[in-house]
């Protein structure tokens, strides 16, 4: 019984073992999925949050890559420019040369009919020939006559033509010192032409170094969505902050190239920005772009996800919504020109801003309209205040019909607010 109690004794113990083991890997098995569940979920929400974060980096280099081609076009414009100027001092330069030669000539010219006149004066005078005496010699009072219109005839002659010289000499001067001054104005035109040149060639330069920064954080995101499966939750978590937090701030910056390019067109004069109009408000500086309806977004810092961080917060909003009925007339809030009028679109969608227009306005203001259905104007127009320059719409990243209004100092966003008349949306414009 020895063996049996034994043996016994043992698959008794190892079964009370194998039930306890049993009892104590049932509830770690449990606690094994319900981390699993949550790490599938911190996952999937992260990699939501890179894909959105990810689809606005590429939004952005689309419309990187637009204000590089518009920036070589116009460095391309601005070297056309040159090439003008310089043809155009060239030929200033030849006037110049014609006219010193022709001014030359007409001085020597001078010269000897002055020396000519002085020998004839000497001669005159050394023969001790009196014009009386010779006058009164005359035979008869015909010659006489005769010979007092000759010596009248020959003295106005000589101050005729001395008269003649000087008034031509002074001409070919005037004409000297006007084509002077226009090849003055060439040469700080083709001056004022190179350093526009040069400062377009760095910010293209910025833009360059912007757009390779931006798709390499574009293809590090690509590629950590695809490896963040096999992560643990609090490594993507690290990585994914981490991702999105440089990605922001690519956003954020090339969000800003796009309002310095518009500053740096309108510093360089490369449009002219227009008086204010008759209708203008005398009262405020702008009219509501959306003239009824309510006001869904103020200025600042917000929740929403999808918008970008600034001024030190998470998310901000850098302009008003205001919403009514799509479709609805967008306006003009000031005079100025329309330098973008243009689409975010990502892999056939309109993302970002959607449809929309920017315009130029006097003393380095920038208005920005944004999630339209459509445009009224182009880029280069010039617009009035209360001009109906597109209609509301949804486009973009938008929850719905409505105008999203910016107003901008240089590239800086500011409150649109106290430039507005009071009182929301509203069509007061005295």
């Amino acid at each position: 019984m020895g063996l049996r109690g034994t043996g016994l004794r043992l698959l008794v113990a190892g079964g009370v073992g194998i039930s306890i083991v049993f009892a104590s890997a049932a509830p770690t098995s449990a606690d094994e999925i319900t981390d699993a569940q949550a790490r599938l979920q911190v996952i999937g929400k992260l990699k939501g949050t890179l894909k959105d974060n990810l689809q606005k980096a590429q939004a952005q280099e689309i419309a990187l890559q637009q204000q590089l081609q518009e920036t070589r076009d116009t460095i391309n414009q601005t070297i056309d420019k040159i090439a003008a100027a310089e043809r155009l001092i060239s030929e200033l330069e030849r006037q110049i040369t014609a006219l010193d030669a022709k001014i030359a000539e007409e001085q020597l010219e001078l010269r000897k009919t002055k020396a000519e006149y002085a020998t004839f004066v000497r001669s005159v005078y050394k023969s001790n020939t009196d014009p009386m005496a010779q006058l009164l010699a005359a035979p008869d009072f015909q010659g006489f006559l005769n010979r007092a219109v000759a010596i009248e005839h020959l003295t106005y002659l000589a101050n005729k033509l001395i008269d003649h010289i000087h008034k031509v000499d002074l001409q070919l001067h005037e004409q000297q010192d006007l084509v002077k001054a226009k090849k003055k104005e060439a040469d700080k035109e083709r001056a004022d032409l190179v350093d526009q040149k040069a400062a377009l060639v760095q910010q293209q330069a910025h833009q360059q170094d912007l757009e390779n920064r931006l798709r390499q954080s574009i293809a590090q995101v690509k590629w950590e969505l695809t490896a963040i499966d096999s992560q643990s939750a609090a490594l993507a978590q690290r990585i994914a902050d981490m991702e999105i937090a440089r990605q922001d701030q690519l956003i954020a910056e090339a969000e800003q190239a796009a309002w310095q390019q518009a500053q740096f067109w309108m510093q360089h004069n490369l449009f002219t920005l227009p008086g204010a109009g008759a209708g203008h408000s005398t009262k405020y500086p702008l009219i509501w772009p959306l003239q009824q309806g309510s006001l869904t977004l103020l200025f600042g810092p917000c929740t929403q996800a999808f918008e970008p961080p600034g001024f030190g917060y998470a998310h901000f909003h850098t302009g008003v919504d205001i919403a009514y009925n799509q479709g609805s007339p967008i306006l003009a809030a000031d005079d100025g020109v329309v330098v973008a009028a243009a689409s975010s679109v990502l892999d056939g969608q309109l993302v970002g801003y959607g449809n929309y227009i920017i315009v130029a306005h006097r003393n380095n203001f920038f208005s920005l309209y944004g999630h339209l259905l459509g445009f009224q104007v182009k880029a280069g127009d010039s617009v009035h205040q209360g001009q109906l320059i597109g209609y509301e719409g949804s486009t973009g990243n938008s929850t719905g019909p409505h105008v999203h209004f910016e107003y901008r100092y240089g590239g800086q966003p500011t409150n649109p607010l106290p430039y507005l008349p009071p009182n929301g949306p509203n069509n007061f414009n005295q």
